[in-house]
């Protein structure tokens, strides 16, 4: 049976319309002929292809105001946005229907990837030219297209050097009518439930650090390119270790007063942020929330339960007073007896303050929280309550046997076990107190079951107990390495499709690297899909962060969910998804065929 393909505007029966006047924007006297502080620049184009037109431009500094681009159409269409990419630098434009409350961000991302071109060369998604980025399916009746260029405060003042900014340059929008049955379509297929199976994660602390938010609007951008897909599920960092990413009580909150040298601008961009949503009472955690309820999607408050210290160059992390340094009676200690820079979940102390936290958060309509075991494991090492309870118990010094002797990886492992039934009685009486529905509980583990019990995590008693309602291993590759390719061998995955199949939990596969080609996504899918994988879930998905949104990429992945449309576009030979791409022939008064070399 053929599905038709509905990735970005492909199949469609409409004749596509390229609006290529983009110095039509009003007002009119925010474009500028020459490069000017607070406009557009204007600049005439022609392509390869034929096409030509007048594209906007702004650049790292100009700060360029939002702009209303007159659609002048009715009925629904798909909308694309033709923007000019070169090498080495990453483009951006921000674009929303005059009905619309958020902007989306549109991406063609600075790091290479290489994808193939009609003509079956290499190329990379940044190569000079205009890149089609597919944004969105809506009615455009007595809408119009405004743009902006997202835009933050680097300095005080407001002239040149005081806001930093993503380079943008717009050439066309793009617009493909809809049939009647085809608007139809669209609308029956967003409500499909049988596809919402896709999970992302957002680490919240990268949402400061380059865009500097200081206003609801800008939080919820970092939602807002969820809508429409087959996402069902956001998992948002509530924080790590006593650092949370909320307006908190009981920890710290990442404003660094007082801290006068950061180890990157960015990270200095990030405090001003929360220190300006602080005084304004904005609470971003609350925001984000609030916009991913709104758009129909689950939000999760993951957490980094290792995160109570962090090595230099990080270590910006540790400023202020934390609950590591007043608890040194805590901390792990190695095989050879040493104190290491962990605090370990063997003491009460320090699960009963992860406890503590865990609550705070679901004071928040919260659909679920989620421990974070990805991220600088080990928990639990040879530490002292431990070592003397299982010589009590087996008669041995567990430091004198070998580090995976199963009586003491299966003995160690009580210990989050244990953390783990804390937490379930934890999140249900916080549902029970509120009168509201449970609060379910996500685990992120690591590539095998002997590597997540060498780790001191029994994800087999996990889900015996129920004590978790969703599994999520980050990777099929050893020490949470995400830099290679994962679950190429799809058999890598039936441990943990055997492991929760029949049970309440649900089982989710995080696909790595963060820079796979839509192809690359759905060939991953099909195969995973094939062994009983039911769904899957994207580490770093955030609009700055690697899988950069709307890039051809992007347009892959929001579609996983559509297994009957995988299946049918590998029936079909798994044809080229890439969207259209087009080098320029004249950029201004510059014939780009006049080569100077050097």
């Amino acid at each position: 049976m053929t599905v038709a393909d509905r990735i970005a505007d492909r199949g469609l029966s409409g004749e596509p319309i390229y609006k290529t006047d983009m110095d039509s924007c009003i007002p009119a006297d925010a474009i500028s002929e020459t490069p000017k502080h607070r406009r557009w620049r204007r600049m005439g184009y022609v392509a390869e292809n034929g096409l030509s037109g007048v594209m906007l431009l702004a650049g790292p500094e100009t700060a360029a105001p939002d702009v209303t681009y007159p659609l002048r159409a009715s009925g629904w269409h798909a909308v694309s946005i033709g923007v000019y990419g070169a090498r080495r630098h990453q483009v951006g434009i921000m674009v929303r229907l005059t009905s619309d409350d958020t902007f989306h961000i549109l991406s063609l991302p600075e790091v290479a990837a290489p994808v193939s071109s009609p003509s079956g060369k290499m190329r990379e998604v940044h190569d000079p030219g205009i890149h089609e980025l597919y944004w969105r399916a809506a009615d455009l009746t007595n809408e119009d297209l405004v743009i902006g260029q997202e835009q933050w405060r680097g300095a005080p003042g407001d002239g040149p050097g005081s806001y930093a900014s993503q380079e943008s340059r717009i050439a066309y929008v793009k617009l493909v009518p809809l049939s009647d049955s085809e608007a139809a379509e669209v609308v029956a297929d967003r409500n499909r439930a049988d596809t919402k199976r896709l999970f992302v994660h957002n680490d919240s602390h990268g949402v400061h650090v380059q865009p500097r938010p200081t206003t609801a609007e800008e939080i919820r951008r970092h939602v807002e390119p969820y809508r429409d897909s087959d996402i069902s599920r956001v998992y948002w960092e509530s924080g790590m270790g006593d650092l949370l990413h909320y307006f908190t009580k009981i920890g710290r909150i990442p404003s660094y007063y007082g801290l006068d040298d950061y180890v990157g601008i960015h990270y200095r961009w990030g405090a001003e942020s929360w220190r300006s949503l602080q005084e304004q009472g904005i609470d971003p955690f609350k925001v984000a929330l609030e916009h991913a309820h709104r758009l129909g999607i689950e939000f999760h408050a993951s957490y980094r339960v290792a995160g109570f210290h962090f090595p230099p160059h990080h270590d910006h992390f540790d400023y202020g007073s934390t609950f590591y340094d007043h608890h040194p009676e805590w901390r792990a200690t190695d095989r050879g007896g040493n104190i290491t820079p962990r605090l370990s979940y063997a003491y009460e102390g320090v699960r009963n303050f992860v406890i503590k936290l865990l609550r705070e958060m679901a004071g928040y309509d919260i659909d679920g929280v989620c421990l974070l075991y990805n991220r600088r494991p080990p928990l639990v090492e040879y530490d002292e309550p431990l070592v003397e309870d299982f010589r009590r118990e087996h008669g041995e010094d567990p430091r004198r046997l070998a580090d995976d002797d199963p009586r003491w990886l299966s003995y160690r492992a009580r210990i989050l076990t244990h953390f783990h039934r804390q937490v379930r009685d934890a999140m249900n009486d916080e549902a029970r107190k509120q009168g509201r529905r449970p609060i379910e509980i996500t685990a992120v583990v690591m590539s095998t079951e002997q590597e997540n019990l060498y780790n001191a995590m029994d994800l087999k008693a996990w889900v015996d107990e129920g004590l978790v309602d969703t599994l999520i291993p980050y990777t099929s590759v050893p020490n949470l390495d995400s830099m290679r390719h994962s679950w190429t061998d799809p058999r890598a995955a039936e441990y943990f499709v055997s492991l929760t199949k029949g049970t309440a939990c649900q089982l989710a596969v995080n696909l790595m690297p963060r820079h796979l080609s839509s192809e690359e996504y759905r060939q991953r899918a099909a195969a995973l899909y094939g062994v009983g994988v039911e769904r899957f879930f994207f580490w770093d998905s955030d609009v700055h962060q690697a899988r950069s949104h709307n890039a051809n990429n992007w347009n892959g992945l929001m579609r996983l969910g559509h297994r009957d449309e995988i299946e049918s576009w590998v029936r079909a030979g798994q044809p080229d998804l890439n969207m259209p791409w087009t080098p320029l022939s004249v950029l201004g008064d510059w014939d780009l065929a006049y080569e100077t070399p050097g």
